[in-house]
């Protein structure tokens, strides 16, 4: 499975964006292990923690799971080894994992480099920056410009579209 940054400034969509991400896996019979500072019970996953070391026992425990990570540059920061492992060996447990933050460059270029999936909400200019040449797409350098609840998605080698979760 693929693994996914979340990236945006504060209130522009991409806790909702995931939480809708969620759901159409848990409609399609796949487990969600959400870490989650809040615990908001809107998650609706079959395993939710505040503690990254909670997440960490059920994550090499788990199966084929969609695993959200929220917050995770905070931490991907405190675990960084740890968080490192579950972008570079999750894939072999069948993780879908979806890191969000609010900055890309909160988050370990390795764990970065293993995603293969942006949705990149309104976000600095350099941010921008740095996510149009991760991603070799001069359109992300946009985002300053996006509006709340707009987002550009782009796969690695694919095509960028824009789009909007609200």
């Amino acid at each position: 499975m693929a693994h996914s940054l979340i990236l945006g400034m504060t209130e522009s969509g991409k806790t909702t964006l995931a939480k809708k991400l969620a759901a159409k896996y848990k409609a399609a019979g796949i487990h969600v292990i959400v870490l989650d500072p809040i615990c908001d019970p809107e998650w609706g996953a079959d395993f939710q923690t505040d503690d990254p070391d909670n997440l960490l026992d059920v994550f090499w425990t788990s199966k084929n799971c969609a695993v959200f990570i929220d917050e995770a540059g905070e931490s991907a920061g405190q675990y960084d080894k740890a968080m490192i492992k579950t972008a570079t060996k999750g894939r072999h447990w069948g993780h879908n994992v979806h890191y969000l933050s609010q900055r890309g460059s909160m988050i370990n270029t390795t764990i970065r480099a293993q995603c293969s999936q942006l949705f990149l909400f309104l976000s600095g200019k350099n941010d921008g920056k740095i996510h149009s040449e991760e991603w070799a797409q001069d359109e992300l350098k946009n985002c300053t410009q996006l509006a709340r609840g707009e987002f550009y998605h782009v796969s690695r080698g694919g095509k960028l579209t824009k789009n909007k979760v609200f």
